[in-house]
């Protein structure tokens, strides 16, 4: 063998060591122990949807609900969790029966200072972005309902007749406004809280002047003129709820703390008269008339109420104030229930109350209401409706001829309507 020969083989002997030694190594140090299992590939399978259809929110798509069977003009929003409190399966009313019920949105946007209009059927409200008084249908078509904007109108206090209207701004600058003839007429800006007569002719009004000792509840013509004091106010303008009464026989009613749970109410006349006074049981008292003014319904709140607000009704003609004096047992406040008449009240009831609720009706504002209907007469109550999402009541409005309640919604604004 030569030497050139020697040197090849060991050369080739040389590469199939270091091949062997490599696959020793790896086999010893890096394989795997177990293989991994091969992924399963599933096919497709066309499930059946359930449940509500998800909108992204920046879409804001109208969502159709087939088991629902919504009539025309039915337009509930539909969120994309099932409402609070709502049991799968119950079946949804149209009409405020006694079950869940749905319900309209007629307004968008925003409404403030809702009122019916003269017709009873029909609304009109203030729109706080361009300015102008709108009316607005059952149908929830909107039309201009003033001739001109009024801007940055922080209040709005209606006539009973719609035709005027007392508007109040941020500096305290007030005007009263009269859709009929066009005109407006610019009041004291130390007067504040303003109510109409029944006739609509004229107003009362607290007369704030700088001086405590010059400060009165007062009365003027609906153009400012013909002023007359009625009774001194003092510093007592917290305590004081002007109103003028559908009987003209009160301008204002005067609430006094009697003890931790109790306080009295004085009804002020137009001319002096010495009023019998009012125990009422509790505190952060709200009044609301009967049509007539025959009837007084308020909330307050005391201990044996748990500090939550509680709803009650006395008579209220002179010489009949307290007596009929019964609790409705609804834990409610008196501004979000409204009149059909003498005899029938719709009211807004929160779900549930914390304890202490009654100490700021704000602590209710994102809790939903079911409508109940009362009658005041006999004391009875009726639940009609679970509005079929939750919303909370503003305020609360009855048609004329009782097939529609209106409410004004706390947070967004908006116009419902449910059928009675």
């Amino acid at each position: 063998m030569t030497e050139r020969t020697k040197k090849i083989l060991l050369l080739f002997l040389f590469i199939i060591i270091t091949l062997l030694i490599g696959f020793a190594i790896y086999y010893l140090f890096f394989r795997p122990l177990i293989a991994p299992a091969p992924v399963p590939v599933i096919p497709p399978v066309n499930l059946a949807p359930t449940g509500l259809p998800v909108i992204p929110p920046a879409l804001n798509l109208p969502v159709t609900i087939p088991a629902l069977n919504l009539p025309p003009g039915i337009r509930p929003e539909i969120p994309t969790i099932p409402p609070t409190g709502v049991v799968p399966g119950l079946e949804l009313s149209y009409q405020a029966t006694g079950g869940i019920t749905a319900y309209q949105t007629l307004s968008d946007t925003s409404a403030q200072n809702t009122t019916l209009s003269t017709d009873g059927q029909n609304l009109i409200y203030y729109d706080s972005p361009t300015g102008f008084f709108y009316s607005l249908t059952q149908d929830g078509e909107k039309k201009i309902f003033s001739a001109l904007p009024f801007k940055n109108v922080s209040n709005a206090v209606w006539a009973p007749n719609k035709e005027k209207v007392v508007l109040e701004y941020p500096d305290g600058s007030n005007i009263i406004y009269n859709f009929t003839q066009k005109k407006s007429i610019t009041l004291p800006s130390h007067w504040k809280d303003f109510s109409f007569s029944k006739d609509s002719n004229q107003i009362a009004f607290k007369d704030m002047r700088l001086d405590p000792e010059s400060r009165y509840i007062a009365i003027a013509d609906a153009n400012g003129g013909n002023y007359r004091e009625i009774q001194a106010l003092g510093k007592a303008d917290e305590d004081v709820y002007v109103s003028w009464s559908p009987n003209n026989k009160y301008i204002a009613l005067y609430r006094e703390s009697l003890d931790h749970d109790r306080s009295e109410v004085y009804p002020i006349g137009f001319n002096d008269e010495n009023y019998q006074k009012l125990i009422v049981e509790g505190r952060d008292i709200k009044f609301q008339w009967s049509p007539s003014g025959s009837r007084l319904l308020y909330s307050a709140f005391n201990s044996q109420s748990n500090y939550n607000p509680l709803l009650w009704v006395t008579n209220s003609d002179p010489g009949y104030l307290g007596t009929g004096r019964k609790s409705l047992e609804l834990q409610t406040w008196a501004n979000k229930c409204t009149f059909y008449n003498d005899s029938i009240v719709y009211c807004a009831v929160p779900k549930s109350l914390d304890q202490g609720t009654g100490f700021s009706q704000a602590l209710a504002d994102e809790i939903p209401d079911n409508f109940y209907k009362i009658n005041i007469d006999t004391g009875t109550k009726e639940f009609i409706a679970q509005p079929l999402f939750p919303t909370t009541v503003d305020t609360l409005m009855v048609s004329e001829d009782g097939k529609y309640l209106y409410w004004t919604e706390k947070l967004s604004g908006q116009i419902k309507k449910i059928n009675l």
